[in-house]
C-alpha cells in the first residue's frame, strides 16, 4: 500500500473575486483557492504579497508542468 502526505497552508489575503479578506488555502505552490468564492489564485511577491487570479486554461497548465516535471 503506498501512503503519501498532503500538506497544506492557510493564509489571509484580500482576494480580487469576492473582494475581502478570507482564509485561502494553498492548493499547490503559490496556488491558492479562495474559501469564500472558491476562486484561484497565484501568489505574486514583489516587496508586496497580491493574489491573482488564474483562469482555467492557467491552471492546466500548472498542473502540467508540476506532474510532467
Amino acid at each position: 500500500m503506498k501512503t503519501f502526505t498532503i500538506e497544506s497552508l492557510i493564509v489571509y489575503g484580500i482576494c480580487p473575486g469576492c473582494r475581502e479578506i478570507a482564509p485561502l488555502v494553498s492548493i499547490l505552490d503559490n496556488i491558492y483557492k479562495c474559501t469564500n468564492c472558491g476562486n484561484e489564485l497565484k501568489q505574486h511577491v514583489n516587496g508586496v504579497i497580491k493574489y491573482l487570479p488564474m483562469d482555467k486554461k492557467q491552471i492546466k497548465k500548472t498542473l502540467f508542468v508540476k506532474n510532467n516535471g
